[in-house]
């Protein structure tokens, strides 16, 4: 059986947005969109929102508000113009003295962006930091729904209240003190409306999360040229990593593992592609290396808007925002470097040892360093700043030349990626590969590459399953 490589799952996820947007049209346009209890009208448009935020992630979410807001505008347009409010939703309308303005247009779309927005982060970092799935999606739920609330009814407040006080009593006397009628009205509103919309978008959150947010467990595979590293993870709780030998079967592995029921298999890295079967009867895919490495590490920084610095044999460099990942370049100046000339210099590359042989080396023994050619500083550079790499490596020990190797190859990685970061206009760059685990030289070199161009380097104690966790998330 050929192993697949399909666009299943973004299929999946694009025909659950169509579904979505299509359901946030049926409520805004139909008497579907309003429950009614009692004397209480819940409004429903924002449950599609928080659905999406929750089911399908902040972006996604995001974007279902954008929708929100442009069929709220559209129906205040075209279906309801006659409305003394509608000018809140749209600047195309005018009753006698009252008309719509850019504020109208703030008060339609921003508050439902916002839905999204704060609903697929709260339920994000709540799942991160508690653990707990049902009080995520509940948390969410009621934190989108207020949201909306807040903001339509209080930006209203402060932008256009004597307007809209104004279109409620055309025609007839308004109170003296119109602005504390407002509030008054906007306080009996939050209780008669906004806490009902509240307790519906928690109760869809959590019923919809349940039914729709996948919680099997998946097991992603990393088959890279040295070693195969696995992560297991249920939903976005990662559970165990492990590494493969590189000469052990990577089925009997996977059989002796003795594994919980598994939904899926994903498999990238290198080695992916001599693939052409399922692994232990359990259905497998192919899933991008750079996708995953992108993904993983959103995971484990809880960030979404940064560069990735995969040290492997060699380097590359990846590009993550809130909506894509892509692999922006890459150099071959990486383990394999420090491998093969740790070979010909020492006669043999053993990492731990080579890591304590440079701990216990003097840089400034092989590095030509600013204080050796000036007094002084210059601009940022420090007395201590290397000036060139392995100018002395003609008379300096092996504990030093070791050292030098890995400055020479930790500072070339951390200026390109510091070179990345600034053409991206970010500040974060994660870190990650299993070289990072023999001894704390490379953080070191990283830390004054980061000094000098005021970006910040950061880590994980899983760093070395990074593309593994990132493969079963997909």
């Amino acid at each position: 059986m050929q192993l697949k490589v399909s666009n299943r799952d973004r299929i999946k996820r694009l025909t659950e947005l169509a579904v979505l947007v299509a359901l946030e049209a049926i409520i805004a346009f139909t008497p579907l969109g309003t429950i009614q209890i009692g004397p209480i009208a819940a409004t429903l448009g924002h449950i599609p929102v928080i659905v999406a935020a929750v089911v399908l992630g902040t972006a996604e979410g995001a974007f279902m508000g954008f929708v929100f807001g442009l069929l709220s505008f559209l129906y205040w347009t075209f279906v309801q113009p006659a409305n003394p409010t509608a000018f809140m939703f749209t600047p195309f309308c005018q009753l006698g003295e009252i008309s719509g303005s850019g504020w109208s247009l703030l008060i339609c779309f921003v508050p439902r962006i916002l839905i999204g927005v704060v609903a697929g982060e709260v339920c994000r970092l709540v799942k991160r930091m508690q653990g707990r799935d049902g009080l995520a999606y509940a948390l969410a739920g009621a934190a989108g729904s207020a949201v909306t609330t807040v903001l339509v009814l209080g930006l209203t407040y402060l932008l256009i209240g004597r307007q809209y006080v104004a279109a409620v009593f055309a025609g007839g006397t308004a109170p003296e003190n119109a602005m504390a009628w407002l509030l008054s009205v906007i306080g009996t509103v939050v209780l008669t409306n906004g806490i009902p919309e509240l307790v519906i978008g928690a109760l869809a959150a959590v019923g919809v999360g349940y039914a729709l947010v996948p919680r099997a467990r998946v097991l992603g595979i990393d088959i890279g040229t040295s070693a195969t590293k696995v992560a297991l993870l249920r939903g976005e709780r990662i559970e165990w990593t492990a590494r493969i030998g590189q000469n052990v079967d990577l089925e009997q592995a996977i059989s002796e593992m003795a594994l919980p029921k598994l939904k899926k298999i994903c498999v990238t890295g290198v080695g992916a592609s001599m693939l052409s079967h399922d692994l232990c009867g359990i259905p497998t895919v192919r899933v991008g290396e750079f996708r995953s490495l992108g993904k993983g590490a959103q995971l484990l920084t809880r960030k979404r808007n940064l560069i990735v610095c995969s040290v492997g044999t060699g380097t590359s460099f990846v590009r993550v925002t809130p909506f894509s990942v892509f692999h922006i370049g890459g150099t071959g100046v990486g383990g394999g470097m420090l491998k093969g000339l740790s070979e010909r210099l020492f006669g043999r590359y053993v990492p731990d040892e080579v890591a304590a042989m440079a701990e216990a080396g003097v840089l400034e023994e092989v590095d030509l360093t600013l204080r050796d050619v000036c007094r002084g500083t210059i601009s940022n550079l420090k007395p201590e700043t290397t000036v060139a790499n392995l100018a002395k490596a003609g008379t300096a020990s092996d504990e030093a030349l070791a050292h030098g190797l890995y400055n020479v190859v930790f500072q070339s990685i951390g200026v390109m990626a510091a070179f990345a970061a600034k053409h991206h206009f970010v500040r974060t760059v994660f870190v990650c590969g299993s070289i990072l685990e023999h001894g704390k030289l490379a953080e070191d070199a990283l830390s004054e590459v980061a000094a000098l161009h005021g970006i910040r380097f950061v880590y994980s104690d899983r760093a070395a399953y990074v593309t593994a966790i990132g493969a079963a998330l997909q």
